[in-house]
């Protein structure tokens, strides 16, 4: 099966800032960022930025004195970083760029941030590589991958592959099975990296409202379309056997469920 690349189509974009930010994406990006030694001078560039939340948490904790910048091959999401960050886009530049082939001169930033966004990239050394290209040296790199999936995606890709199929079961999982995470502290010394650490961070993904919530959750990722595709009947039988498998993680009408990312800093040589 070809690897999922997390390309996201139509209004998905906006679900997926309402939903998946909202969730996981600024909790995640809020335990981060305190792990990184960041000062107003930095340069920063956010690699596959998606609707911007690395950035945008950036920019809201260090305010730094030039732009903070994102880029993502998703044209969808950019337009909704632009939309969420319009009043004050003098704090931003974004651009719509493949990860192997940036629109930057060489040694141009100071801190590249990758949040969850390595497994889906064709060619992980191409894009570590570019990364690298774009950083001065002794520049800093923040790298994070899931660590494997929650118990709510567990129970999301059950639910999928008996409603749906296999095959929807197991790119629903794409973001948490990524086959090379072990191997990445000597993926990024062979792009240039040096000085790499790793460290578990475990946060709560929490599912407001989790019978609305669950479809939202579905559709902002890419198998929404295929899921849709089969009817309200099928969306809603799904719900209904993720809410029974995850009914110890029920707080009120939320979902509340941990979750791990990795994550990797580096220093470029």
């Amino acid at each position: 099966m070809p690897r999922e690349t997390f390309q996201l189509t139509g209004g998905a974009a906006a679900i997926y800032e309402q939903q998946k930010v909202k969730a996981i994406f600024r909790p995640l990006a809020e335990a981060t960022l305190p792990l990184v030694n960041i000062s107003k001078a930095d340069s920063v560039l956010d690699v596959a930025c998606g609707t911007g939340i690395v950035a945008r948490t950036v920019q809201d904790r260090i305010a730094p004195l030039l732009p903070v910048t994102g880029t993502d091959l998703n044209a969808d999401m950019i337009a909704t970083a632009r939309e969420l960050t319009k009043d004050r886009s003098d704090a931003f530049q974004w651009h719509v760029a493949d990860v192997t082939g940036m629109p930057f001169p060489d040694g141009i930033f100071t801190l590249a941030v990758c949040q969850q966004g390595l497994q889906f990239f064709p060619d992980e050394g191409a894009a570590l590589q570019e990364i690298r290209r774009v950083l001065r040296f002794a520049g800093q790199f923040v790298l994070s991958v899931w660590a494997g999936p929650s118990r709510f995606f567990e129970a999301l890709a059950a639910a999928l592959a008996r409603h749906v199929s296999e095959e929807t079961a197991e790119r629903s999982l794409a973001p948490f099975t990524y086959a090379r995470l072990n191997s990445i502290p000597r993926m990024l010394q062979s792009a240039g990296f040096d000085d790499v650490t790793t460290r578990d961070l475990t946060i709560d993904r929490v599912i407001e409202q989790a019978e609305e919530a669950i479809p939202r959750e579905i559709m902002a990722s890419p198998v929404g379309p295929t899921v849709a595709a089969l009817g309200p009947d099928v969306m809603a039988r799904i719900v209904a056997d993720v809410l029974e498998s995850c009914a110890d993680l029920r707080q009120g009408g939320d979902l509340i469920s941990a979750q791990t990312a990795r994550i990797f800093s580096a220093t470029a040589l």
